[in-house]
């Protein structure tokens, strides 16, 4: 039985003595839904016995019995291990118990077990079969008839199914049969146990706050190492687990507060290799941007995530090398409420894919976000503060430029692309005008000394128009992307009855906001003839960035920096720890010593479609070791590729025909198993005429 074996794999724990923990779902804490199951497979294998009643022993055996009972309509007893004063005459059977190491009796009252009685019996586990044997010698005293015997689990190497059948049980069936437990590793008959997909359980985890899956291994921090899995550092997650042993992370798993099973932390962990990259030789990340030395390329978003000087602070101490402060303008800013909604798979909650947002600016004063940003640079002079700011008018860009050269920021950046202003002349309207932003950038420019860094819209058909108006007028710098206009349809996020479009953003969005990249990457490298303005800018990347391998498409495209916004608000300020740690590990792998030599290095990697080669070909290939036979790559090459697939429905293994094959890899990307692989790039065949 399928699900019962996967809750053993998943919740089961070996003890010394060839015992099997199943606490979690059977024997202690019981799962309902599972007993369902359970007693729906009994009912297949032992439904047409005609059983008049369904014996078992207290206290494990009793769920699944009352389940299988109330299915087949039949009265459950169970077997009692003290005679109760109530209880009248009694049928008495001896068990020795080899959990507990002692003789126990098992007791039933005549009254509910007698002759003519065909007793199905069930229980938790056949080991020995001593209360097997014990059931057996109570229905021969009774006179009763047993018909069967059914075992959620059965120790096969204990050898009970044996002693039953010398003893003349004819039908006994096991729902899941455990071949060994040697080294304390469960080891099933029939089951091919698949290593635990590490992302893919990490992605489970919650992320506790003061996680108490740490609190309670007490020799190492299971919690952060799950947090490097999650945000792409596995190999060295094993620093914090390095002193643990499977009994600390056995502790840690039973302290997990997941709300369905807890997350697999000892099979996780314990399944990672050492990491082969040297962590005493990590490279600095520091790099200059727009003349301003930054410690490293991680920056905040202007958002929500730096909105006072509190939040800002606590980025910084967690180790943010800069921020560009939530947008400053100088109208009256009234947020709506709720102003958030999300992108989730199905009815899952939490981990969102996309985020869609109705803010606008800072709600602050003026003077008091400018003393904010006064009070942060003085407090934090190694971090880059810059100021983003929107005005109205010439007159607005230019008085809130000057009030943040003289609060001491270090840049500052003209929003003109908030997808959802209320205000005329503000927001992306302004930034899909190559003459607006062209005049604006020019203003500030003129008016202070610090470097000034346009915001681009990605809601317009090519964003090197604005953007080349901005550096033609002096910009130091671009960022891209700011949200995209977009539209949700969940009714919690109504305001009021009403709708609006607004702006989206997370990870969904990243692939946009990388394409906006290379083409203002390639407005400074592929102009025909580029002049010193349009070749000499710096670029922030903005847009559904997660993880360091997230930040580093962005560094290969062009951008000296990247902003982060969605992610911090999912996650918290502490997603600084795993995107430092992951782009240094990865140029101490490459071997990398300064992080400009990363800036732009795949900018070389892009043609024009016309210039792709379309002469070679490159087939799919099927790991027969890894693949489940599930059948979704036939389902999609047949309905959405080249019906280049055939699924055997007897042996459940799909075969590749080579003549139809067109080399597209739709069925690798759909396998959920990665069973799909891929074969050297060869010639094509030429086709006769």
């Amino acid at each position: 039985m399928k699900t019962l074996i996967n809750r053993i794999i998943q919740d089961g724990h070996c003890l010394e003595g060839g015992i099997l923990k199943v606490d979690r779902f059977i024997n202690h804490q019981m799962d309902p839904y599972l007993m369902k199951q359970v007693a729906v497979e009994f009912f297949s294998r032992f439904g047409h016995l005609e059983a008049t009643k369904i014996v078992t022993v207290e206290a494990s055996g009793i769920a699944p019995a009352v389940m299988l009972g109330y299915m087949m309509e039949l009265p459950v007893v169970f077997a009692k291990k003290q005679k109760p004063s109530t209880m009248g005459d009694s049928l008495v059977a001896t068990v020795h118990s080899f959990t507990k190491d002692m003789d126990c009796p098992l007791i039933i009252s005549r009254e509910h077990l007698r002759s003519g009685d065909r007793v199905l019996f069930i229980d938790d586990f056949l080991a020995y079969g001593n209360t097997g044997l014990a059931i057996l010698d109570l229905c021969q005293q009774a006179g009763a008839e047993l018909v069967g015997m059914g075992f959620l689990i059965e120790k096969e190497f204990q050898g009970g199914r044996k002693v039953l059948v010398d003893a003349g049980v004819t039908h006994i069936e096991s729902l899941a049969i455990v071949e060994s437990l040697e080294n304390n590793q469960i080891k099933l008959k029939d089951v091919r146990l698949r290593r635990v997909n590490i992302y893919e359980e990490a992605s489970r985890c919650l992320l506790c706050q003061d996680a108490p899956c740490t609190k309670a291994c007490k020799t190492g921090d299971p919690a952060r190492a799950i947090r490097a899995i999650r945000f792409d550092n596995h190999k060295p997650a094993l620093q914090w687990v390095k002193d643990c042993t499977d009994a600390d992370l056995e502790r840690a798993e039973e302290a997990c507060i997941h709300y369905n099973w807890p997350i697999r932390i000892k099979e996780m962990l314990r399944s990672i290799h050492k990491d082969e990259v040297d962590d005493t030789h990590y490279p600095s990340l520091d790099i200059t941007f727009c003349g301003i030395k930054c410690e490293n390329p991680f920056f905040l978003a202007s958002s929500a995530v730096c909105t006072n000087y509190e939040m800002v602070a606590r980025a910084f101490d967690a180790g943010w090398a800069g921020v560009f402060y939530k947008t400053i303008c100088m109208q009256e800013i009234k947020e709506v409420s709720p102003r958030f909604d999300a992108m989730h798979n199905n009815a899952s909650h939490g981990d969102f894919y996309g985020f869609r947002n109705m803010e606008q600016l800072s709600e602050n004063p003026v003077e008091m976000d400018f003393d904010i940003l006064r009070r942060l640079k003085q407090d934090y002079p190694t971090k880059v503060v810059i100021a983003s700011i929107m005005g109205q008018n010439e007159d607005e860009w230019m008085k809130l430029a000057r009030m943040a050269e003289e609060a001491g920021c270090d840049a500052v950046e003209l929003n003109f692309s908030c997808p959802q202003m209320k205000h005329k002349g503000m927001g992306s309207d302004v930034g899909q005008s190559p003459e607006l932003v062209k005049t604006y950038t020019a203003c500030v420019k003129s008016s202070v000394k610090i470097p000034v860094i346009p915001k681009m819209t990605p809601n317009i058909t090519h964003i090197t128009e604005p953007a080349v108006a901005c550096v033609e007028a002096g910009a130091d710098a671009i960022s891209a992307i700011n949200t995209i206009k977009s539209v949700t349809m969940t009714f919690d996020a109504e305001v009021s009855g009403q709708r609006t479009i607004s702006g989206y953003s997370g990870r969904a969005v990243r692939p946009i906001a990388l394409r906006h990249v290379l083409e203002l990457a390639q407005m400074r490298t592929l102009t025909p003839h580029p002049s010193p303005l349009t070749s000499q800018f710096d670029l922030s990347g903005i847009g559904g960035i997660e993880t360091w391998r997230d930040a580093l498409e962005f560094i290969q495209l062009g951008c000296g920096n990247v902003q982060v916004c969605t992610a911090v608000m999912q996650y918290g300020y502490r997603i600084i720890d795993d995107l430092i740690l992951g782009l240094q590990r990865y140029m101490a792998k490459r071997g990398v010593t300064e992080l400009q030599q990363l800036v732009g290095e795949r900018l070389e990697k892009f043609q024009n479609p016309d210039h792709l080669d379309r002469d070679t070909i490159i087939y799919p290939k099927f790991d027969k070791e890894l693949c489940i036979g599930c059948g979704r790559c036939e389902v999609s090459c047949s309905d959405g590729g080249h019906q280049a697939i055939v699924f055997d429905h007897e042996t459940r293994r799909p075969r590749l025909v080579g003549t139809k094959c067109v080399g597209c890899h739709l069925c690798r990307l759909v396998c959920p198993a990665g069973a799909i692989g891929m074969t050297k790039r060869i010639a094509k065949k030429q086709l006769s005429k």
